[in-house]
C-alpha cells in the first residue's frame, strides 16, 4: 500500500509536469545503508516512503526542462539529510527533533544516466557527490527552509542539474 501510494505521488507529479518534460526514472540503492536518512517523531518506513517520494517528484521537476525525446535516470547512492537528530526532553516525555546547525550539512552521492531518444548516452557519471558545506543563514532560505523539510538537499540538486545541464530550459 505505502509503495502504491508513493508510486502514485511520482506518477501524479510527472503528470502535473509540462508536455515537453523528459522520461524521468528514478532508483534507490539500500536506504538502511544511508549515512542519514532517519525519521524524526515517525514511523521510519513512513518516513522513507514520503521522503523518496519528494525526492523523486523534485527529480520530475528538473527533468521537465530536458527535451521529451530523452531520458534521465538519477539512482540515490547515498543520502546525509541537512542537520542531526538529537533528543529532546520534556516534563513528561521525550522526543527528537531535526537541529540544522553550520556542522551537520546536507550530502547526496548520486548517479546519472543521461540519453537520446534512441538511447545514445549523451553525459553519465558513477558518482557525483553533492554537498553544502554549511548551510546558508540568510532570511531567504531561513523562510524557505521552513516550508519544505528538504529544502537543502533540493538546492543540491538544482545546483547539479544546472552545472551538468546547462542548455536546459529555466
Amino acid at each position: 500500500m505505502k509503495t502504491l501510494l508513493a508510486s502514485v505521488t511520482v506518477v501524479a507529479a510527472m503528470l502535473i509536469a509540462p508536455v515537453h518534460a523528459a522520461k524521468v526514472e528514478v532508483k534507490w540503492d539500500e536506504v538502511k545503508s544511508f549515512s542519514d536518512f532517519e525519521a524524526v517523531n515517525e514511523l521510519q518506513s513512513r518516513f522513507e516512503e514520503r521522503t523518496k517520494a519528494k525526492f523523486e517528484e523534485y527529480v520530475a521537476e528538473l527533468g521537465a526542462k530536458l527535451p521529451e525525446s530523452n531520458t534521465l535516470q538519477v539512482t540515490f547512492k547515498d543520502v546525509d539529510l541537512a542537520g542531526r537528530v538529537d533528543a529532546t526532553f520534556g516534563a513528561t516525555t521525550s522526543g527528537f527533533q531535526r537541529v540544522l546547525d553550520d556542522v551537520s550539512y546536507p550530502e547526496l552521492v548520486i548517479s546519472y544516466r543521461y540519453t537520446d531518444a534512441q538511447g545514445a548516452e549523451l553525459s553519465s557519471a558513477d558518482k557525483v557527490e553533492l554537498k553544502s558545506l554549511a548551510p546558508p543563514r540568510n532570511m531567504r532560505n531561513i523562510q524557505g527552509s521552513s516550508h519544505d523539510s528538504l529544502y537543502f538537499e533540493k538546492e543540491l540538486l538544482m545546483e547539479w542539474f544546472n552545472d551538468t545541464f546547462p542548455s536546459a530550459k529555466r
